[in-house]
């Protein structure tokens, strides 16, 4: 019997991009709502409501595509803290896919 290997951010990208463009927004409506645990690399953030912050991740460090998210910083106080370059565990679920970003629900 095979196991399903999860997605990666990466493997995601790929796939649409070896679409047609006109079908692959289609395509990535399919992977919203997907559960995700991803070891990313965190990039940058910006708190935008007070207690809330604006995540950016890279599924690479050299990676110009982007994980994107929004977190109450009350649950994850450490993020405060947490410098551009740090890997870093995320779950969540898949919310919205374009051909350079990745949104997630935190």
């Amino acid at each position: 019997m095979s196991e399903t290997k999860p997605l990666e951010p990466s493997q995601i990208f790929a796939e649409l991009e070896a679409l047609p463009p006109l079908m692959r927004e289609q395509a990535a409506r399919g992977y919203v709502g997907r559960e995700i645990h991803w070891v990313l690399t965190f990039s940058n953030g910006s708190e935008q409501d007070p207690g809330k912050a604006w995540l950016i991740f890279r599924p690479d460090p050299h990676e110009l595509r982007m994980v994107t998210g929004t977190v109450s910083l009350s649950d994850y106080p450490s993020l405060r803290s947490l410098r551009s370059g740090e890997t870093v565990l995320v779950h969540g679920w898949v919310r919205k896919i374009d051909m350079l970003y990745l949104e997630l629900d935190i």
